[in-house]
């Protein structure tokens, strides 16, 4: 293991943006474990993807070639064999991602959003008509969805600041009923659940029923960019609204967006890998309540909900003291597992939780 050699940590004890992309890395003979990175099948390192970016970028550039549409086309029809989607557009973030999908409803739609949905959602949504509705609460739902007349609803796949599974089926019922059209937000949920990771939408078999699907290629397949999928006359109808916008992608990108596809469809190299995460998210968090802490989380990214802003700022830094790296917002810690992630290293981890938990009368063993 190479020491990471930048300076990583200011005097406030602040996560800095120099973090290594590693689930663990050294930095001042000290080994430090990484939990920011929601990388959870350790893909953005494979040397499988590096090799195929590597490949398409020495023989045929960076920037867009004749051969694009080509390698868009397989990655089309990889896609259509994984999430059943008969057409589809790519784009390099999530925000120009939703640009787009909002561009296609007129200024009487309004956008029905969990207030835990991710932020890139909500911040485009924002300024149009926008319900935020609670997963937990369905009745409020479906009084918010009685009130209106043209409506989208966005239903997630996990919520990552909670680290939970979506009621899906429910509110796709809840939807149907009052005749929404329905955005499947795959984008903390593709690469991760369903089988080999396809999806929410494989997970509860509800591919007849969702309008529009959005997800990224960048989380857990190791990939750039994301995705949006439907039918090809709303997807014709987007392409018409935001012209070319979609074609200046490098090649390689799309390479190695394909490559993560064509992994996990091999269900028999990777099962072992998806089974270790689950199996290791269990335990963690399994660990975590008996403790005392509060936590949600059903998924490789466990959140620890605390009292107050202040005690999660407090503890965020107590982890760094202990060479432990885990994302903060408002009162939650989350914590990102990596299949790279050993027991013993669960094990530490648990360990300083205990001892900071202890030390700061969260709880009390």
């Amino acid at each position: 293991m190479k020491p990471f050699q930048v300076h990583l940590f200011s005097e406030e004890g602040r996560i800095p943006e120099s973090v290594p992309p590693e689930p663990s890395f050294v930095h001042g003979n000290k080994r430090y474990l990484n939990f920011l990175h929601m990388d959870c099948l350790h893909m953005k390192n494979s040397e499988y993807l590096r090799e195929t970016a590597r490949m398409n970028i020495e023989a045929r550039g960076i920037v867009p070639t004749d051969s694009r549409a080509e390698i868009m086309a397989k990655l089309q029809g990889v896609m259509h064999e994984v999430k059943r989607l008969e057409s589809l557009l790519f784009f390099p973030d999530e925000v120009s991602m939703m640009f787009a999908l909002a561009s296609i409803f007129g200024p009487k739609t309004t956008f029905f959003v969990d207030y835990e949905s991710s932020s890139s959602v909500i911040n485009v949504l924002q300024y149009r008509n926008l319900e935020y509705y609670d997963f937990r609460d369905l009745d409020q739902l479906r009084r918010l969805l009685g009130a209106h007349a043209e409506k989208v609803m966005f239903i997630d796949g996990i919520y990552d600041w909670l680290g939970n599974i979506s009621p899906a089926n429910e509110l796709v019922k809840i939807a149907q009923e009052n005749e929404c059209v329905i955005v499947a937000n795959e984008l903390s949920s593709f690469g991760l659940l369903g089988r080999e990771g396809r999806g929410f939408i494989d997970l509860c078999n509800v591919y007849e029923d969702i309008t529009i699907d959005i997800g990224s290629f960048s989380k857990y397949l190791g990939g750039f960019g994301c995705y949006l999928g439907s039918k090809k006359y709303m997807i014709n109808k987007i392409r018409e609204n935001v012209g070319h916008i979609t074609d200046f992608a490098p090649q390689f990108m799309l390479a190695v967006n394909l490559a993560g596809l064509e992994m996990i469809k091999e269900t028999g190299r990777n099962k072992e890998r998806y089974n270790k995460i689950w199996k290791n998210s269990r335990y963690f968090i399994t660990n975590l309540k008996q403790m005392g802490f509060k936590t949600v989380s059903e998924t490789p990214l466990v959140v620890v909900v605390f009292n107050n802003n202040e005690e999660a700022g407090e503890f965020t830094k107590k982890l760094i003291d202990e060479q432990i790296i885990a994302a903060k917002k408002k009162e939650r810690i989350r914590l990102c597992l990596s299949v790279e992630h050993s027991k013993e290293d669960l094990d530490f981890c648990l360990h300083k939780f205990e001892i900071i938990g202890n030390a700061l009368g969260i709880i009390k063993t």
